[in-house]
């Protein structure tokens, strides 16, 4: 996968590395402990990963696209749809804030995306997909180990859904891939 691993990875862990990655950090013998993902924290990486993903899906399901792509693209607008509602109800529940502006990398992503057709098109939405949810699935990992309870149990009903949604994204990705 190409251009854009970098950009989601800065883009979704920056601000989580610390918490998602800290298992795997520390000398050998004692893995250094998670940092706690805040709930404020968790809303803004989930609402910005969905809001990604939802995008990209809209695009890839309104254009040109492989069969296989085309379904799975407009699958994942609905679910998108659901789990931004979802995430915006979490977060008014709790007072937390949702990001109020488009981040700029999501732009980026997108408007690279869309002066692409059919095959490049569906493969360029197949690597997001993998790489996004590669992403979004650790993010959802880290919250079901956080202490608050609200976010834990919230983290632990999505999981599910996306690590169903990273093996069709997957089989996606061996129908079109070089």
């Amino acid at each position: 996968m190409k251009v854009f691993k970098p950009l989601l990875t800065a883009l979704l862990l920056a601000a989580a590395a610390p918490a998602v990655w800290a298992q795997g950090q520390g000398s050998a013998n004692a893995p250094a402990p998670a940092r706690v993902i805040e709930p404020e924290e968790f809303v803004r990486l989930a609402y910005s990963s969905a809001t990604l993903q939802g995008q990209a899906a809209t695009l890839a399901s309104s254009r040109e696209t492989r069969p296989e792509v085309k379904s799975y693209a407009a699958a994942q607008t609905g679910f998108r749809q659901d789990l931004l509602k979802r995430i915006e109800a979490f977060a008014r529940e709790r007072n937390l804030p949702l990001p109020s502006v488009k981040e700029f990398e999501h732009q980026v992503i997108i408007e690279n995306m869309e002066p692409l057709d059919y095959l490049a098109l569906s493969r360029r939405y197949a690597e997001i997909q993998l790489q996004a949810l590669d992403q979004e699935i650790g993010i959802y990992r880290a919250a079901s180990q956080s202490p608050h309870q609200a976010i834990k149990a919230f983290a632990d009903q999505v999981l599910p859904d996306l690590e169903q949604r990273r093996g069709g994204a997957q089989k996606m990705w061996e129908t079109v891939r070089p």
